[in-house]
This record gives C-alpha cells, sequence and structure tokens, in this order.
C-alpha cells in the first residue's frame, strides 16, 4: 500500500513539474500580456488622481490601449465598449515640488498627504527618481 501511495505521488509531481518547466504557449503569453498591459494602465489611473504627469502619461497612453483593444477583440465591438476608458482629467498645478508639501489642512492637490506621497512614491518635498516604481505592489 506504501509503495502505491509512494508511486502516486511521484506520478502527481511530475505531472506538475513537467508543465511548469515547459516554455509558455501562446494563449499563456497573451494572457500574461494582457495582464501586464492592464496592471500597467490600472497603476496609472490610480497615481493620475494625485499626480498631473500620471494623469497625462495615462491619457497619452490610452490611444496605444485602444489600438490593442482593437487588435485582440476585432470585430466584438461589445467587448472593446466594455474596456474603454475615459480620458482622466487633468488638473492644473503650479510646480511638481510645490504641489508635493501638504497645505495647512494636511492635503495635496485636495488629498491627504499619505495617499499621495504612497500613489505618486515620493516622500515631501520629492518626486520619485523613477515613477515606474511607485505603487510597485498593483
Amino acid at each position: 500500500m506504501k509503495i502505491k501511495i509512494c508511486v502516486l505521488t511521484a506520478m502527481v509531481a511530475l505531472a506538475i513539474a513537467i508543465p511548469a518547466s515547459a516554455e509558455m504557449s501562446d494563449y499563456e503569453k497573451g494572457v500574461a500580456n494582457g495582464i501586464k498591459i492592464g496592471f500597467f494602465m490600472g497603476e496609472l489611473h490610480g497615481k493620475g488622481q494625485y499626480s498631473t504627469e500620471s494623469a497625462q502619461q495615462f491619457n497619452g497612453f490610452l490611444d496605444q490601449f485602444y489600438q490593442f483593444l482593437s487588435d485582440s477583440f476585432k470585430n466584438n465591438q461589445t467587448m472593446i465598449d466594455e474596456f474603454m476608458k475615459p480620458p482622466l482629467p487633468v488638473k492644473a498645478t503650479a510646480t511638481v515640488s510645490s504641489a508635493t508639501y501638504p497645505d495647512s489642512s494636511g492635503r495635496i492637490l485636495g488629498y491627504p498627504a499619505d495617499a499621495y506621497y504612497t500613489a505618486v512614491g515620493a516622500g515631501p518635498g520629492g518626486v520619485p527618481e523613477n515613477p515606474g516604481n511607485a505603487m510597485g505592489w498593483v
């Protein structure tokens, strides 16, 4: 009985290990690419609520995103419409450095300072060295 359990366990382990070590299929590559694009656009959309630069960057990528949707879903207008997003409003700010300091109520551009710093990845008075690293957990 113990031998059967050991053999069965080894077969299950091999069945799991062999596909995991194989190269991704075209379908898996497409899904992975879609997830990466979705996370990237989601991060820009989230940061765009706090940062004028991120809102402009999000709006700049919308055309490319719409082209990706058209290429992916071809004649399926229902799916294309489901993923269409309007551009973010771009708030006018004086300068990045003055915008990163909290006002007398502890807010930056109308948002709590902690939320702003979390979203843009910068500390008080600073700007992120690499904005792409901000909100890396998203």
